[in-house]
């Protein structure tokens, strides 16, 4: 449930799955669905939302003329945005982690964001479980 109003319906699942990173904010969830709806409008574009870690992360789905009409929407409204425009992101970048959609590896235990790498994972070593050694005190 949002704190700022009715829930806004989820992110479109083709956005989801095949969408680029275009942004990221920081905001209430209507406040983030009124002003990604703007930007779509006004760019003709495919753009939807979702969260990752508190973070809404802005995604865009067409070509490259079409994303640049999203980037000089993002521009045109950032000062309506009520909330904080993180960042812009650059074509090709790897934005947040999304669930499905993310290449994740195997024994993966964690991930954050790293803003010129994009996503990284800190990954548990498969040959050394701490309990397959909890009786092997050194």
């Amino acid at each position: 449930m949002a704190t700022d109003g009715p829930t806004p319906p989820p992110c479109d699942p083709e956005i989801f799955a095949k969408g680029e990173p275009v942004a990221l904010l920081y905001g209430t969830p209507n406040a983030v669905e009124r002003w990604v709806k703007s930007v779509a409008e006004l760019a003709n574009a495919r753009v939807d939302w979702h969260y990752t870690g508190g973070i809404a992360e802005v995604l865009h789905l067409g070509d490259l003329e079409s994303r640049r009409r999203v980037h000089n929407a993002i521009f045109t409204t950032r000062l309506t945005l009520e909330g904080t425009l993180i960042r812009e992101l650059p074509y090709g970048s790897t934005g947040l982690y999304r669930e499905g959609v993310t290449p994740t590896p195997d024994g993966a235990i964690a991930g954050f964001y790293d803003g010129s790498a994009g996503t990284i994972f800190m990954v548990q070593d498969q040959e050394e479980n701490p309990e397959d050694n909890k009786d092997n005190k050194e």
